[in-house]
């Protein structure tokens, strides 16, 4: 690698003493190079040194004046103009100073283009708008996914969002009734450091646990596509380019695309027998260059982590995205276009990688899906890229809303998940859209409003006629009880079998866990208490084992992570408790996934001795 590079590394003996701005902007860490970091190198950004420490508050001269306010005030919101909220409503007054000449230097270059917010886009109108529809633009439109951080509208809260620590989770409350069968409290090992994402919009139906979060709409027949027209793709030249870019010269991004293909692809079309992800995908990002650099971010990290690829390449072409992405997405024609919807879904699996590296998970690009389904999720029809990249959102979401004991805040589709609530005769991997969706109505059960008693009852029943129903291919092909072993060895056909089979067991293990009828007092508790750990157990084990015995679908191993963060506390074996620690650094080690949050609680929760504590 020549010197000139941006991607060479930083020599050892060139080290400031703290990292740059702009990593610690983007809460990435910085290798504190000199005169430039290696991130700042690769994206071609300005590197700046911030100050070490800042002075949060100080003593006031004697002779401070002090502005005399009236006993009565009246407080205005700032956001009845329709602008977008870009400051932090916890900041302290020179914060908040701070932020307000970033974002008047930030949004500079956009005042005078035209830039527009997402909440008026399409609303408001030159001459046409009144003042009540600018209200119910305000109220209701996919805007209202308002983050409270420094950020711009859309996906831009990766680039520039300030993070919700640790200490600012730990400060809010538990919601009330938060409690499984046995009066315990859920969160024995503790959720993960993850910011809460604000809360999804929908249509409330009584009686259904998750309809509230569905965007209902009704008129499909005539929904227009989701692909931009020639016009429009003329009109954004920084989206598309006129010719594919096929063969590609680059050897080295010819690879990055290879391995998408090959080996990532898999983890996106699990359900998807077309394999959109695997074969639609790429073609279209021949012509359009979000799409591509997606692909080259997410091969990128990925390679990096397994030491055969340059660490600061994929924060190169992440940038490339977010410039492109942040102008853009606020313009309805463009942010309802489902190939730059795939790429978010490929940059959210970035995102989930970046958590390794970083400690911190924005969740920004989880708010870019939940965005998209708001404003066009009446577009979504069956069998298209779109309604793909709806059910890898979804399962994205549950893996969230697991890891943080949080309802699932992803809007669903009604065109897709009306139906996926039935149990009759369907192909094999719509029954495991099924189990993906009733994992989605269990989890918003466990931890969402509590619900009346017999929708445990109702949600108990889907489970065991998902059982008693499926398909006969659903059976294992191979399944046998290992000797000694704490997993059985369990072997399936196709990724869709895994992925129904596992979320079927998921939402029974939290089912279990949460039976209002297991008695929480008296003689019968440590009776129940017993029934309810052996049956959590045993459901855990089997997770364990499809995830180790299909590891040609690795998303079967992130699935297995995922019961294990949440019901890991529950092995008291030191035997099991060594083969769930080697799952999670096995998913650590091979896929880039973050498990070491969840391997330290875990530890602490079984009174280990953890870095020398």
């Amino acid at each position: 690698m020549s010197p000139g590079d941006p991607h060479s590394r930083v020599d050892s003996a060139s080290i400031a003493p703290f990292g740059c701005q702009n990593c610690r902007d983007q809460h990435l860490k910085c290798d504190r190079g000199v005169p430039a970091c290696g991130r700042c190198r690769a994206t071609s950004k300005v590197c700046t040194r911030g100050y070490k420490f800042r002075v949060k508050s100080g003593p006031f001269a004697r002779k401070q004046q002090w502005v005399k306010t009236p006993k009565r005030l009246e407080f205005v919101e700032d956001g009845v103009t329709g602008e977008p909220d870009l400051y932090d409503e916890d900041a302290e007054p020179s914060d908040r100073q701070s932020q307000t000449s970033a974002v008047e230097h930030e949004h500079a270059g956009y005042r005078g283009g035209g830039w527009k917010s997402p909440r008026l886009e399409g609303s408001r109108t030159a001459g046409s708008s009144t003042p009540s529809q600018d209200h119910e633009t305000a109220t209701s439109g996919p805007g209202l996914i308002r983050p409270r951080r420094l950020i711009r509208p859309g996906l831009s809260s990766v680039a520039t969002a300030k993070p919700i620590t640790s200490s600012h989770l730990s400060q809010q409350p538990t919601p009330p009734g938060r409690h499984d069968s046995l009066g315990l409290e859920v969160d024995l090992v503790p959720p993960l450091p993850y910011p809460q994402a604000p809360t999804s919009l929908g249509n409330n139906v009584p009686h259904s646990p998750t309809d509230r979060f569905i965007v209902h709409d009704d008129l499909l027949e005539a929904a227009p596509s989701l692909t931009l027209t020639a016009e429009e793709r003329a009109a954004n030249p920084h989206i598309y380019r006129e010719s594919t870019v096929y063969p590609l010269q680059d050897k080295q991004e010819a690879i990055l695309l290879r391995h998408f293909i090959q080996n990532l692809a898999i983890w996106l079309d699990l359900c998807e027998p077309s394999l959109q992800f695997g074969t639609i995908v790429p073609q279209r990002a021949g012509t359009c260059t979000v799409l591509l650099n997606a692909i080259y971010a997410l091969s990128a990290k990925h390679l990096a982590h397994h030491g055969s690829f340059d660490r600061y390449a994929s924060d190169h072409y992440h940038q490339q995205c977010l410039d492109v992405l942040i102008p853009m997405l606020s313009h309805d024609a463009t942010a309802s276009d489902e190939n730059l919807f795939a790429a978010t879904i490929i940059l959210r699996v970035w995102e989930e990688m970046e958590f390794k590296h970083s400690g911190f998970d924005s969740q920004g690009y989880l708010l870019g899906i939940h965005a998209f389904v708001h404003g066009h999720g009446h577009k979504i029809l069956p069998n298209t890229l779109s309604a793909a990249s709806f059910w890898v959102g979804l399962r994205q979401e549950i893996y969230t809303a697991t890891v943080n004991q949080q309802p699932v805040k992803a809007p669903l589709v009604a065109s897709l998940a009306s139906g996926a609530r039935d149990l009759g005769p369907a192909k094999d991997h719509d029954w495991a859209n099924r189990a993906v969706i009733h994992c989605v109505d269990v989890l918003n059960f466990c931890f969402g409003d509590t619900p009346p008693q017999q929708t445990w009852e109702d949600l108990y029943d889907w489970n065991k006629r998902w059982t008693q129903l499926r398909p006969p291919s659903y059976t294992p092909t191979f399944h046998q009880e290992g000797s000694g072993e704490a997993f059985p060895e369990i072997w399936y056909n196709t990724s869709w079998h895994v992925t129904g089979k596992q979320h079927h067991i998921l939402a029974e293990l939290f089912l279990v866990s949460f039976d209002p009828k297991i008695p929480r007092i008296g003689s019968q508790r440590r009776e129940a208490a017993k029934r309810v750990n052996g049956r959590i157990c045993e459901l855990v084990r089997e997770i364990c084992g499809i995830g180790l015995g299909n590891q040609w679908t690795p998303p079967g191993m992130f699935t297995a992570c995922m019961a294990i963060a949440a019901f890991g506390d529950r092995f008291q074996d030191r035997v099991d408790q060594e083969a769930l620690l080697d799952m999670l650094r096995r998913t650590d080690k091979d896929h880039a996934r973050p498990t070491e949050a969840i391997q330290r609680q875990l530890m602490q929760s079984w009174d280990w001795v953890v870095d020398g504590q």
